[in-house]
């Protein structure tokens, strides 16, 4: 789709030179943060080990919630692990670091060999780091996606968490972890101070990360287009005397009237309603407005569909109940009934 050569971007732009091409912020988000140094791809894949072997098999799963309700435990179940499903490693890592003290009393049960890293301080340290920063890579993932996102939203998200990484790794440097709470727990309740191993590898997985999410993510636009953020706050000499939109934003600004259609709607609509009457800024401004930023729409439609269209119901013809469901507009179903009402009275 991609490719540089003969990609489907590059072969419709040499048809449409002007077309905009983004890729997806949240696949970008999920192929960058992929990458793990060999200790912490050695745990994450015990994990997943860990969490199949109690999963995968109906009666260890059942013995294992038995087990977590004698002991009055916060949950019951391990959560499957899914390489397609983005949000699923931080899920699954806490839900196991939670349950980590039943789980190896469970293993030790089943004479099971995973039981031993359980009693491995590195193991559980390992465990609790990529809790941390995979509930990190989480939060940064769902506040990129919805309705309304820019291109412009999503890359400032991701700009502010790449700028935090290199302040998270010197923080951890000097033994100061308030951005890893389950780390800190963990080393505090045991009273034990991180081992310069464990604290090597987390740096490298850091650099790493702050590395993959540079080569991934290099959108950024010009001091000259931050204007269409907030047209009547910019600093005007910012911009080039030889840009024609300089005279429909010195013009917008002196309407009242604008001023306040911009406190009121959302910026995609305050945009919109000036197209007639400033042409040169609200084309600028489309370029970073239309495009999506993510497959968020689409995905939230295959959802939809998955939850219309179940077994039971194969046959049904889902295209006017999709309609319904992903519209923003409420229908008047009072008044669809009536006349429907009437149709069949005649």
């Amino acid at each position: 789709m991609l490719g540089k050569s003969s990609g489907f971007t590059t072969l419709i732009k040499k048809e449409i030179p002007d077309i905009i091409i983004t890729h997806c912020f949240l696949h970008r988000h999920a192929l960058a943060s992929k990458t793990l140094p060999t200790n912490l791809k050695e745990v994450m894949t015990t994990a997943v080990k860990v969490v199949h072997f109690i999963r995968a098999r109906a009666l260890h799963h059942r013995l294992f919630k038995v087990l977590c309700q004698e002991m009055g435990s916060e949950h019951e179940v391990l959560l499957y692990y899914a390489e397609v499903r983005w949000l699923s490693r931080g899920q699954v890592m806490k839900r196991l670091y939670e349950l980590r003290e039943e789980i190896s009393y469970f293993l030790i049960e089943r004479q099971s060999s995973l039981s031993k890293y359980f009693d491995s301080v590195e193991f559980v340290h390992g465990l609790a780091y990529l809790t941390d920063i995979f509930s990190h890579l989480n939060e940064v993932n769902i506040s990129i996606q919805g309705k309304e996102v820019t291109i412009m939203d999503a890359s400032e998200k991701i700009n502010a968490f790449v700028s935090k990484i290199s302040l998270w790794k010197r923080r951890l440097q000097s033994e100061n972890l308030p951005n890893f709470p389950t780390l800190e727990q963990e080393l505090s309740t045991n009273n034990i101070a991180l081992s310069s191993s464990m604290k090597t590898q987390i740096c490298e997985h850091l650099d790493v990360l702050e590395n993959s999410f540079g080569n991934y993510f290099d959108f950024t636009f010009s001091k000259s287009e931050i204007w269409l953020r907030n047209p009547f706050l910019v600093d005007l000499n910012t911009i080039d005397d030889s840009d024609l939109v300089k005279d429909e934003l010195i013009d917008l600004r002196s309407k009242e009237m604008a001023r306040h259609d911009f406190q009121t709607k959302n910026l995609i609509e305050f945009w919109c309603s000036l197209t007639m009457a400033y042409p040169r800024a609200v084309s600028r401004a489309m370029k970073f407005l239309i495009p999506f930023a993510t497959t968020y729409l689409c995905e939230s439609g295959f959802s939809t569909m998955v939850t219309i269209k179940t077994k039971s119901r194969n046959r049904l013809d889902i295209k006017d109940d999709m309609r319904v469901a992903l519209s923003n507009t409420v229908p008047d179903f009072k008044a669809i009934l009536q006349s429907k009402q009437q149709q069949m009275s005649h």
